[in-house]
């Protein structure tokens, strides 16, 4: 069962908004544009997970997209899990990564680096980020006081054009690194291996309950992050034809003066670029 679903996060859609009313030329546009591209190929290899996450059985599987915790009980630091998987006898962390080109974890520097067109480009190693957040995930689950569960991470390659290479001495983490549709295959043999219910239904109900409850999505003040001036941002509403502003109003309908569409609720969108 989804009892979190996941949704576009708001920093993404933020990200969309300035990249799309960022003024021309602006020294950050590349920048933006880049992060943006990155954001939402991470977005699409996350909803392209939930794809195999179908296959399992609703009764026994409480799934959470997308949580954004709280370390400890003052909130002032919060750890990230793309997916969590909840069953009785054990939970599930997965990170997510949606990346195309020659993949290669190298164990001498704990990273991945990323082949494409001849150029390489540096990651963290993801296994050592989602066993952080594991380690994260446990001390909440003591604080909280709920029962020691066996806690397992992996990390899903979903991008199927990704070629995968590990390094010979990369040891047992490589059983970590596995591709989107062999997930499944992976959560049965937890299954076999783990085989007492360590979460009764009052637990998983109320681990439910906070989870929900103290999930924090990250909500970021864009314009600061980039150092962005209000006068920066291409204001006024946007044609949906050509995407492109201004449009004029008249009378009950907004015209465009670049290709001469009209549209009688152009405004809704600009007023939701404005909020976020």
């Amino acid at each position: 069962m989804i009892v979190k679903k996941r949704t576009k996060p708001l920093k993404l859609m933020k990200l969309e908004v300035l990249n799309g009313r960022i003024v021309q030329n602006h020294s950050k546009i590349h920048l933006i544009g880049s992060d943006f591209a990155k954001y939402q190929a991470g977005f699409k290899g996350e909803m392209s997970l939930d794809f195999y996450l179908k296959d399992l059985n609703e009764d026994e599987y409480h799934i959470f997209h997308d949580l954004r915790l709280p370390q400890s009980s003052n909130e002032q630091f919060y750890f990230q899990i793309d997916t969590l998987i909840v069953h009785s006898q054990f939970c599930i962390l997965i990170e997510v990564k949606n990346l195309i080109g020659n993949l290669y974890f190298d164990h001498q520097f704990d990273q991945m680096i990323r082949t494409r067109d001849g150029v390489d480009e540096t990651f963290s190693d993801p296994i050592n980020q989602v066993e952080l957040q594991k380690a994260q995930f446990a001390k909440w689950l003591k604080l909280n006081k709920f029962p020691e569960i066996p806690l397992h991470s992996l990390v899903a390659i979903t991008n199927p054009k990704s070629y995968i290479r590990i390094s010979p001495k990369y040891g047992k983490k490589s059983q970590k690194i596995i591709r989107g549709n062999t997930l499944v295959n992976k959560i049965n043999g937890y299954v076999s291996s783990e085989q007492e219910s360590v979460l009764l239904k009052k637990d998983l109900k109320r681990l439910t309950k906070y989870l929900i409850r103290e999930d924090t999505p990250q909500n970021p003040d864009i314009l600061r992050n980039y150092s962005i001036q209000r006068e920066e941002i291409v204001t006024g509403v946007f044609c949906p034809k050509c995407k492109k502003p201004p449009m004029i109003r008249l009378k009950r309908t907004w015209l465009c003066l670049n290709c001469s569409g009209k549209s009688s609720n152009a405004h809704e969108k600009a007023l939701q670029d404005y909020a976020l």
